[in-house]
């Protein structure tokens, strides 16, 4: 769509008002991206971007964005700071959908997939870092179970790096609801455990296995009592590792990134 030349000046535009309302949760189903990597990588990954509000004094980056199918809206650089949620702004800013949702009925069942499963994890940053860690451990999708952060949080989806964008995701998912459909599809649960379960090392990941991990404060499911679980040994005192860590390895552990 061609660059529209005119700049927005007033706070009262509404596409600046449509902004803050998505931000502020009052739009359900539409989600801000912030910064040229976000923007870029949702594009690229075939997202709808609708709305791309640039800085006035970026009309090049702009330029470029008009030959996308996308509204591309130059605004006076000083309105753009009033919207962002980081401590400097990108100067750049789009709408777009938030992405539909991809439950256990769409997972394929290959013999050798991999499927994270996130419950309890209440900091996005960290979310967005399980999301990094689990597309390049070769993971196909990230589950995720109610009463955890969203993954559509600004801090997650940055933190993620694009993966957010790129593996299919659920959110609000019944831990109970999720195992039973998992155990359906001939899918193995496997658990972080701190303690007592198998080496990570010497496990056996043979087979399609959703990894289920949760936050280092947060009780697992009760569920997860029925599941396999496996432990990483850790030398000298220490209780646990971070969340992001301890997945990471368990992640690349199983194989799926080859």
């Amino acid at each position: 769509m061609p660059l529209d030349p005119e700049i927005i000046r007033s706070k009262q535009n509404p596409a600046l008002k449509r902004v803050g309302a998505i931000l502020a949760g009052k739009e359900v189903g539409a989600l801000v991206l912030e910064g040229d990597r976000l923007i870029d990588d949702a594009m690229s990954a075939g997202h709808a971007v609708e709305l791309i509000l640039v800085a006035a004094d970026r009309a090049e980056r702009a330029e470029g964005l008009g030959q996308s199918a996308a509204q591309v809206r130059l605004v006076e650089p000083g309105l753009l700071e009033r919207l962002t949620s980081l401590t400097t702004s990108p100067g750049i800013v789009a709408v777009t959908t938030v992405p539909a949702s991809a439950g256990p009925a769409q997972l394929e069942t290959t013999g050798k997939n991999l499927v994270l499963v996130v419950a309890g994890v209440s900091d996005p940053g960290n979310l967005g870092a399980l999301a990094r860690a689990a597309e390049a451990a070769g993971a196909s999708a990230i589950l995720c179970v109610e009463g955890g952060t969203s993954p559509w949080n600004p801090k997650a989806m940055r933190g993620s790096m694009g993966s957010l964008l790129r593996l299919p995701i659920a959110f609000g998912l019944n831990a109970n609801d999720l195992a039973a459909a998992l155990k359906a599809k001939g899918w193995r649960s496997v658990t972080a455990a701190t303690r007592g379960g198998a080496s990570h090392t010497s496990f056996d990941w043979s087979g399609d296995v959703a990894l289920w991990v949760t936050g280092e404060t947060a009780e697992p499911p009760s569920v997860c009592a029925d599941f396999e679980p496996v432990t990483i040994p850790m030398a000298g005192g220490v209780e646990s590792l971070n969340v992001t860590v301890a997945a990471a390895l368990l992640l690349f552990a199983t194989g799926r990134n080859a």
